[in-house]
């Protein structure tokens, strides 16, 4: 995760939350809370307190914000910042600092980004903690789960129309984030709202509540989302009609993704956050391929917002999709933001609120979401690293890269998969033309069928065999002497070790850099 974001967790002990850039942790919770909705009321404080201290007005939120004061505390040898509201201490850093200015300078980073952060629910880390997961996948659960998506009826009808609104996320870049910010608004706001996400930690979120999805096996299906909607979209059936769904559509085919709205989510609204290449052995080869399957996924009488900025492809979208009956919003991305990623997916949600009748987001709020989304390298005591594997498509990793080196050299590190070939391939089209503009001077890769990504590119190729351990290869790209670049692919067992091996080093870098 390379946003910056809260990060709510259930242990033995209790739930407790912790702010992370990337992969460092900046501060965390001052103590345990009994359950998983006092742990996110302090982050919602948290936030709301902060926003007051720069003078800004935190809203959509019950909790009373008053003005903080950091504070730096000096211990004499060691040194640490805490927050405090009236005398209580509202949060503190993971671990102490050598010099003042280094916990000044973490102090600074902490009330630039946790406005903006979203928090980001990891639900029953042990036993004891949270629902317990329920499991998809499985043959059983997908015999289940095809079964009742053709035997659906007036009850599975009665159940979607107790939502009075229903919104699907779709797209290929941005999506969990897009979904949790929509959520986590309509949650504010006071709504019964149930969140359904997928990306790497799929999991749902009802009124804050967050229960996770035990997916047994690599592959996203789309039994996955019909386990999940049938299991908890009754909940809502028991309260005002004022119930919201947000449901991330990771249908991965244009097939699937299309049942999954027309014949199980039936959204009012389909927030369509961007076009990128990536799954065209699924959705088409080219980004108007890619586009035609979005478009063609849309049901009829349904409103869509559409983050894509290109003006062809978007011109493509709005005719394909009113040709379909249903109507087009394109979004407006103001001046100042056009150069920062991730903005259409931010802009998009306010659109979307303005639509349903919402009151807009504050500008200061849109401000400090761009901020929190914006890469920025994580520092390493023997250099820097940045995790693009997550985005996946070239696009989106040529967007952060640039944002981050310019024209400088990096080093890239690719993960493979057998199921993502055409994923495979656009990476070695993208490598082979940084290597062409002397942007990288070879590529490490792992993982699925590193030898023919060899023999088909031009820039030199590392190979890592599947017995290495993450931290040695880590320490291989870093010995290149460039800032590293993950790419391609993290959902693997080895890019979840490589992340670990990221984050304690990127913890003792704190401590070691500092003291310099």
């Amino acid at each position: 995760m390379d946003a910056a974001a809260f990060e709510v967790l259930g242990t033995a002990e209790g739930w407790h939350w912790r702010l992370r850039d990337g992969e460092t942790v900046l501060a965390v919770s001052p103590e345990h809370y009994p359950d998983h909705a006092d742990a996110r009321e302090h982050v919602d404080r948290v936030r709301a307190d902060l926003a007051r201290l720069t003078g800004e007005e935190y809203v959509d939120t019950d909790v009373e914000a008053h003005v903080p004061e950091f504070r730096l505390v000096d211990h004499g040898p060691y040194h640490e910042w805490t927050l405090v509201d009236e005398g209580e201490l509202l949060a503190e850093p993971p671990a102490t600092y050598p010099t003042a200015a280094a916990a000044a300078e973490a102090m600074a980073r902490v009330q630039r980004l946790a406005v903006g952060a979203l928090p980001v629910y990891f639900a029953g880390t042990t036993e004891e903690a949270g629902r317990d997961p329920f499991p998809v996948g499985t043959p059983a659960a997908l015999a289940k789960a095809a079964r009742s998506l053709l035997s659906r009826g007036p009850r599975h009808r009665r159940y979607l129309d107790s939502a009075e609104t229903r919104i699907v996320v779709m797209g290929i870049r941005g999506k969990s984030s897009t979904t949790r910010r929509v959520g986590d608004v309509f949650d504010r706001r006071g709504y019964d709202t149930l969140v359904k996400i997928t990306g790497n930690r799929p999991h749902l979120i009802h009124n804050g509540d967050p229960v996770p999805i035990d997916r047994r096996g690599p592959r996203v299906t789309l039994y996955e989302n019909i386990k999940t909607f049938w299991r908890f979209l009754p909940v809502l059936d028991e309260y005002s009609p004022d119930d919201v769904v947000v449901f991330e559509n990771q249908g991965i085919t244009e097939y699937t993704t299309r049942l999954v709205n027309e014949r199980f989510v039936r959204p009012h609204v389909v927030l369509l956050t961007n076009i990128r290449q990536d799954h065209q052995d699924t959705l088409g080869k080219t980004r108007a391929d890619i586009a035609r399957s979005f478009a063609r996924a849309v049901p009829p009488d349904t409103h869509v917002i559409s983050g894509e900025q290109h003006p062809v492809l978007s011109d493509y979208l709005r005719r394909e999709i009113e040709h379909a009956g249903a109507t087009f919003q394109q979004v407006s991305v103001p001046e100042a933001d056009r150069g920062r990623i991730g903005a259409e997916t931010v802009h998009a949600v306010d659109e979307l609120l303005t639509y349903l009748g919402e009151p807009s987001l504050p500008a200061d709020e849109l401000d400090a979401a761009l901020a929190a989304i914006q890469p920025r390298w994580t520092r390493l005591p023997r250099g820097r690293v940045y995790n693009a594997a997550e985005v996946n498509d070239v696009e989106s990793t040529e967007a952060a890269r640039r944002a981050l080196a310019g024209e400088d050299t990096v080093s890239p590190f690719l993960y493979l998969r057998a199921d993502r070939r055409a994923r495979t391939a656009s990476f070695a089209t993208y490598l082979d033309t940084l290597y062409e503009r002397d942007l990288v001077e070879n590529v490490h890769v792992a993982g699925d069928d590193t030898r023919t990504f060899a023999r088909e590119t031009a820039v030199p190729v590392v190979r890592h065999g599947p017995d290495e351990a993450a931290a040695d290869v880590l320490d291989a790209v870093l010995d290149e002497g460039y800032p590293v670049v993950l790419m391609g692919n993290t959902v693997a067992d080895f890019m979840r070790d490589l992340e670990a091996e990221i984050a304690a080093r990127a913890a003792r870098a704190e401590y070691e850099l500092s003291a310099e």
